[in-house]
């Protein structure tokens, strides 16, 4: 009696095992295929991100969607993650204003399959967009002249940090850099010691300026807007008007002191165009973003003083951004920029 007492003990001793064991190894699949799933989904994401920039700049390199897409397939496969082939499926789709690639490939399990699951599913997505910049986020106020930057679209050696040392109003030694001097008869900074007010609209007067000045900072004033431009689109962005605006000044420029802003440049229309767009003008038009580190602001008498350098070129900022244009849509104003987005 005995005997078989033990020899059913010894059975279930056996069951237990066997349903330990299911769950050992289920856990231990968990660990180990979970971690080769991690691996491949990383190497997976990096030849997505990697076919999504290489479209976008297809894109913008005058390509079409369809070469686009065959560049994108082209440099999956080269990552090891060749549409159709292994269950992989390599989808590229196009968002307004963006390039997105999908890619979608199985795992194959060791362990898990134990348990019912001989593969999981990995999906990873990039989205990337190309072209120049054609949306400032916080745009400063002001316009500076395209005589202030070389043929080659960088910034005049004297505006940038390194050279901006030159005491700039004689009647405060405590100010120091460069300066634009604000060109009273027109209100378009035609010089490199130019520079003038705008509020991106018909005209400016100090209220304005004293507004928008106070949404920067810790001003607290109104949110600063976004400025979009069209797709070769040169709008005329001059003062509107020649009034020496000091009042804004005093009250209101150190909101800016200290930032990275968005400037936009001005300069006459690029030929074959006669006139600014939707304008008569033929002077003030603009001409592409470049970023500026404000220092001061500063009025003396009939001067107004705008101070700080030029950031360097070919860097990206997220105040410069591709918004609404892709590709050879964008206005020709600029570095181009080619960026993951998602």
């Amino acid at each position: 009696m005995a005997t078989r007492t033990r020899d059913r003990q010894r059975g279930q001793m056996l069951v237990l095992f066997t349903l330990a064991l299911v769950a050992i190894i289920a856990m231990v699949g968990l660990v180990i295929d979970g971690g080769a799933v991690y691996a491949q989904r990383r190497g997976q994401q990096n030849a997505a991100d990697l076919a999504a920039l290489a479209a976008a700049d297809a894109l913008y390199n005058a390509q079409t969607q369809s070469q686009a897409v065959a560049v994108a397939k082209g440099v999956t496969a080269s990552n090891s993650y060749a549409d159709t082939v292994n269950g992989v499926v390599v989808t590229v789709t196009f968002p307004p204003n963006k390039v997105q690639v999908d890619v979608s490939a199985p795992h194959q399990n060791y362990f898990a399959g134990v348990v019912g699951q001989p593969t999981w599913q990995v999906s990873t997505t990039a989205q990337a967009v190309a072209g120049t910049p054609d949306t400032a986020v916080g745009a400063a106020p002001v316009i500076l002249s395209v005589a202030d930057f070389n043929a080659d679209g960088t910034p005049n050696s004297a505006f940038t940090q390194a050279n901006c040392q030159t005491k700039t109003d004689p009647n405060d030694s405590n100010i120091h850099g460069c300066t634009w001097i604000k060109d009273f008869n027109s209100g378009i900074p035609t010089l490199n010691t130019n520079w003038s007010w705008t509020n991106y609209g018909t005209g400016t007067n100090a209220a304005d300026d004293k507004a928008y000045l106070r949404a920067f900072g810790s001003c607290g004033g109104a949110a600063v807007p976004n400025v979009t431009i069209a797709a070769g689109a040169a709008p005329y962005w001059g003062q509107g008007n020649s009034g020496n605006q000091n009042g804004a000044i005093n009250n209101a420029g150190s909101c800016i002191i200290g930032l990275d802003l968005p400037v936009p440049i001005v300069g006459p229309p690029v030929a074959p165009a006669t006139h600014c767009t939707n304008s008569s003008e033929t002077d003030g038009c603009f001409r592409g973003w470049a970023m500026f580190h404000v220092t001061d602001f500063y009025a003396s008498g009939q001067q107004s003083g705008f101070i700080g350098w030029f950031l360097p070129e070919g860097v990206q900022y997220p105040s410069l951004t591709v918004t609404n244009c892709i590709g050879t849509a964008c206005p020709n104003l600029g570095d181009p920029v080619l960026k993951l987005v998602n």
